[in-house]
């Protein structure tokens, strides 16, 4: 069995040293890599891609006229022209929606001009259209006569007495349906406005917002945890984080001591060096023994006498001699496999 004193010479020899050495590098180069890895691996799956389209078509059914006949279809429509219009309403759904349900809603709204704002006098449903998704999608048809429609606002007007009451006719769209999306169940809400605008300047009927279209990608995030392989070991990053640090710490204690143990004793007669010298004293009468340095140093200053430093035995002997008494310190000589003090 290895006693303690064989142990520490054993740490010391300079080929110990360098691989412990070797050793903290190694493990503290690996703790301050995985310090700054994440344990996570997040790992985004494009499950696929959900569309969706709503428009609105119109055709417009003209009163006699030798320049565009019965039926034409256009961006604006001449005020004075249109008897009627016909509006088809589409809506598709790609992958299609297994099931779901729609409702198209026609209103006119009537308000007057306060200031910037506008006052909503009264509203009148137009038509109102209900029904669920077929494969995803729904058609709808419906004819907007615009001799009624004029007929009614005329009636409103004078109703409420005002003659520059405005209209404005909505067409709101509203689809809500559950599909899937490579695998993925998904729950859609599709809203859709156009609007009717008369332009009394221009003199011309056009529909706005006629066409609304959605893409959304689906997507799958999974987590998957970090594994961290040190020196041939595998093993989760956590602990790797922890072991390589411990190691690390581990490698640096004998550098540590052997860096303290090496350092030059400091000299504790650095002070009064310059004034011992070799020789050992004659007979005296009286020996008094100085326990520290430092006695013998202050006894230097009150005598004012060379410090004589001589072998006695096992002991290393500084004296100063005064009046027959010799002030002593001893100090044991190093023994054999110590450094010298």
């Amino acid at each position: 069995m290895m006693k303690k004193e064989d142990i520490s010479r054993f740490i010391r020899r300079k080929d110990v040293l360098g691989a412990f050495l070797v050793l903290f590098l190694v493990f503290g180069f690996y703790s301050v890599k995985l310090m700054s890895a994440s344990p996570y691996v997040v790992n985004t799956q494009t499950l696929g891609t959900f569309r969706e389209e709503g428009q609105l078509k119109h055709a417009a059914y003209l009163k006699p006229n030798e320049l565009y006949g019965y039926m034409v279809f256009r961006d604006e429509y001449p005020i004075s022209l249109v008897d009627r219009f016909l509006l088809t309403y589409t809506y598709r759904s790609g992958p299609p929606l297994s099931s779901g349900t729609y409702e198209v809603t026609g209103k006119v709204i009537y308000y007057v001009n306060k200031g910037s704002d506008e006052v909503i006098m009264w509203e009148e449903t137009l038509f109102d259209e209900k029904g669920k998704l077929q494969e995803g999608g729904f058609t709808v048809e419906y004819t907007l006569d615009m001799n009624k429609l004029n007929e009614l606002s005329a009636n409103v007007a004078e109703e409420l007495g005002m003659k520059r009451l405005n209209r404005r006719v909505i067409i709101t769209t509203s689809v809500k349906g559950t599909g899937k999306v490579g695998g993925k169940t998904i729950n859609e809400n599709f809203d859709q406005e156009v609007e009717l605008v008369r332009d009394g300047g221009a003199g011309l009927y056009y529909f706005t917002d006629t066409t609304k279209s959605a893409k959304r990608t689906l997507t799958k995030t999974t987590r998957e945890e970090v594994s961290a392989t040190v020196l041939g070991v595998e093993s989760d990053l956590d602990t790797a984080k922890v072991v390589t640090t411990l190691l690390a710490l581990l490698m640096l204690i004998p550098l540590v001591g052997y860096v303290y143990t090496a350092r030059p004793p400091k000299d504790e007669l650095a002070k009064i060096k310059p004034y011992i010298v070799k020789g050992a004293p004659g007979p005296v009468q009286k020996r008094v023994v100085l326990k520290t340095p430092k006695d013998l140093e202050t006894t230097f200053e009150l005598v004012d006498k060379p410090i004589l430093h001589y072998i006695d035995d096992e002991d290393e002997v500084f004296a100063i001699i005064d009046d027959g008494i010799s002030y002593e310190y001893r100090k044991p000589l190093p023994k054999e496999g110590d450094g010298a003090n």
